[in-house]
């Protein structure tokens, strides 16, 4: 699957106020392993980032596998142990 990822103006602020650099949200959609979860035209994935921190990343589906970052924001203790569960297959 060959999904392409874009950022705008609004995303880069929205990153910036949420303290996520750009770099990081684009090491979550590219990890492995990583939550990937899909409802309608929005999809969320979480994952570690190279520095250690979780963090889930809102993205809008403009095309076909074309997806348009709008927010990111780094997950709590309470969130990263549920995700850690999901990404290893099993109930939260």
């Amino acid at each position: 699957m060959d999904e392409v990822f874009r950022f705008d103006e609004q995303s880069y602020s929205a990153l910036a106020a949420a303290g996520v650099g750009w770099p990081a949200a684009l090491e979550v959609l590219r990890a492995r392993p990583r939550l990937r979860q899909h409802a309608g035209a929005v999809l969320r994935i979480a994952a570690q980032a190279a520095d250690g921190r979780w963090i889930a990343v809102a993205l809008v589906e403009e095309g076909d596998d074309e997806y348009l970052v709008v927010s990111a924001r780094e997950l709590d203790a309470a969130e990263v142990q549920v995700v850690s569960k999901l990404i290893e297959g099993g109930a939260p």
